[in-house]
């Protein structure tokens, strides 16, 4: 297997900027200083976790006002019995309110051929009013927005929400999981990448 770079529009969005206590050992640049426990700048913790691949995501939930959405890379799967997955989804966005206040959202595991739609609801590139209106996509039996063409789709119910920083740790048990056709769109090192 080898990965391969599907675009060189660069990601700005990686970690959540926060500052933390990181306990590990790394290798750092000369005459710099670190001790265990001590503390780590943003943008270098940015740029740690620029070199963690995941794959891209788009979380659909509802409001009263409409469909809403948001790309993500902190989607995991967390339990098999009883099925669950977790997402991290920052606390300020309209998603995210959407998501707790209806208690559901869905997952689209995006393809290498739809990096377009990546950016566009990373709000990266350019939006017809209502982001749902020129993305192909069928309605879940929940209701909600699952995009056409994708790797794999979840339907999950929120079961759990946790406070981790500024994001939101969200817990959904799954009630319905479909795969589908194609490769996975990667982000690793703040780009898109695909497998071959």
């Amino acid at each position: 297997m080898e990965v391969l770079q599907t675009s060189a529009l660069p990601l700005g969005y990686v970690a959540p900027p926060f500052v933390t206590r990181f306990y590990l050992r790394c290798r750092q640049p000369q005459g710099r200083t670190t001790t265990l426990g001590g503390e780590l700048e943003e943008q270098e913790f940015r740029d740690v976790m620029a070199r963690l691949a995941a794959s891209v995501v788009v979380i659909s939930a509802r409001t009263d006002r409409g469909f809403r959405g948001l790309t993500a890379t902190s989607f995991v799967s967390i339990s098999t019995e009883p099925p669950m997955v977790l997402v991290g989804l920052e606390r300020m966005t309209i998603t995210r309110n959407a998501v707790i206040e209806s208690k559901a959202f869905n997952v689209s595991v995006l393809t290498r051929s739809q990096e377009f739609i990546a950016e566009r609801f990373a709000g990266r590139a350019p939006a017809v009013a209502g982001a749902w209106s020129d993305v192909p996509h069928h309605l879940g039996a929940n209701g909600l927005p699952l995009i056409d063409g994708c790797a794999a789709w979840l339907e999950c119910k929120l079961a759990q929400v946790h406070q981790a920083g500024d994001h939101d740790i969200c817990v959904g048990g799954v009630e319905a999981a479909t795969k589908g056709d194609g490769e996975p769109l990667i982000l690793w090192d703040r780009s898109f990448w695909s497998l071959r």
